[in-house]
């Protein structure tokens, strides 16, 4: 068991003597070394940093969204877990500063300056839709893009402009920067986002 292992798992003893352990062991070896790797979650979190610190300023309240999953089977051998599509982006919440008005956040973080549309490691196209869909309806909704310690927040707008170019990516220059903010506030998003809005 390699140091990430132990230290993700602390009081995991396996024993690779044992049949079918180190099959297990090489599986979760690899999927370590795999989630290691720039998934999103290390942005994922300082946007959550980011949502307690606006929370407590009393700005706006947004949560962490998980894929919602199916659990099929009824004993433990027949168990199987689903995941299922997500109706919502990353984050779901309210702008309390502006009146309630609800507030969809899609995070996002990349090796290259590029995010794809449809692709493995850039934004989906079910993400594009619900993106236009809420702000169609009246709530605000970003993409906030990580790539090279560096934030950007993409609106509606921006997607919508590059699927009627019909463009494979979009590129982070693109973006609008956005910058830390005081104390928790790790990437100040809000007041970008409110004057890409409301101008």
């Amino acid at each position: 068991m390699n140091d990430t292992m132990r230290r993700l798992n602390p009081g995991l003893e396996l024993n690779p003597a044992t049949p079918g352990t180190k099959h297990l062991l090489d599986t979760l070896e690899k999927t370590t070394r795999t989630n290691s790797t720039n998934d999103g979650r290390g942005f994922q979190k300082e946007v959550e940093r980011t949502c307690a610190a606006y929370q407590n300023r009393r700005t706006a309240t947004l949560r962490k969204v998980d894929p919602p999953t199916r659990v099929i089977g009824r004993t433990p051998e027949e168990r199987r877990v689903f995941f299922m599509a997500n109706p919502f982006l990353d984050f779901v919440g309210v702008w309390t500063a502006r009146h309630g008005r609800a507030l969809f956040v899609e995070a996002k973080s990349t090796a290259t300056h590029r995010l794809p549309f449809s692709r493995s490691g850039g934004i989906t196209s079910e993400q594009v839709g619900s993106i236009k869909t809420w702000r169609l309806a009246g709530a605000a909704a970003c993409v906030l893009w990580k790539f090279g310690g560096k934030v950007v927040l993409l609106t509606p707008e921006h997607l919508m402009e590059a699927e009627r170019l019909e463009l494979k990516s979009i590129t982070f220059d693109r973006g609008l920067p956005v910058v830390p903010g005081e104390g928790f506030i790790l990437w100040d998003f809000l007041p970008v986002l409110e004057r890409a809005l409301w101008p």
